[in-house]
């Protein structure tokens, strides 16, 4: 792994709906995107979930995108202003940026071989952290405990995806408990300012000492925006 790469690289999470990504990679790859990993899966979240996230079905295109910085910020700026719903109701689906500390030195010359050479952002594109990812894993069974939890803090919704725990026993001898295989891990994207009180109350109630077995932790966002 380098984490010197010539150009800072982000990463792109866009959350769409099922059959809506590959249209969605051609948009990126116009934009000098060129590197996607498109994910395919069902979403375990109730209906009353999905009808709190405004989407129709469970079932999303997820799309890992990776840019060199100046391109994914001038990129998102630009979608934000031409596909966001700018506030106006829940939206249709979700994109965000996270940077990246380090990718291999082969992808990376990649990358930058398809992009045109580093352009000076204007100070009004260039993105501010506002945002925060937090990731909850619990027990299955309990994510809508912990969406419940979270929406009393502020939450407007959050996207579920099954997991398994794939740790040694250690972990689970520290703390004198057994932890359940099968479970789910809750992405809620939220303001920074509701961050700490949310990650508080989330522990507190579906913490590692409750039934739920739940871990708490969170991710800094670039950019965030919400599709019309």
């Amino acid at each position: 792994m380098s984490d010197r790469a010539v150009r800072p690289m982000k990463m792109i999470v866009s959350i769409l709906g099922r059959g809506q990504g590959n249209a969605f990679v051609r948009l990126l790859t116009g934009k000098q995107i060129v590197f996607h990993h498109q994910c395919v899966g069902e979403g375990t979240a109730t209906s009353d979930m999905m009808d709190m996230l405004g989407l129709g079905t469970a079932e999303k295109d997820v799309l890992l995108s990776i840019g060199p910085s100046d391109i994914v910020d001038r990129t998102l700026y630009e979608l934000s202003d031409s596909l966001g719903s700018g506030g106006r109701g829940k939206g249709r689906g979700l994109v965000f940026s996270l940077p990246l500390t380090g990718i291999s030195s082969l992808a990376a010359a990649g990358i930058l071989a398809s992009t045109a050479p580093e352009e000076r952002m204007d100070d009004t594109m260039k993105p501010e952290s506002k945002s925060s990812l937090i990731l909850v894993s619990v027990n299955q069974g309990y994510t809508d405990a912990v969406m419940d939890t979270a929406k009393k803090k502020g939450a407007s919704g959050g996207t579920v995806i099954r997991a398994r725990w794939a740790s040694n026993e250690q972990f689970e001898q520290f703390y004198g408990i057994t932890l359940q295989a099968e479970k789910e891990v809750v992405a809620i994207l939220v303001p920074n300012d509701l961050r700490n009180q949310m990650m508080e109350a989330i522990n507190l109630n579906h913490g590692l000492k409750t039934d739920a077995h739940g871990v708490v932790c969170s991710l800094a966002v670039d950019k965030a925006f919400k599709l019309a």
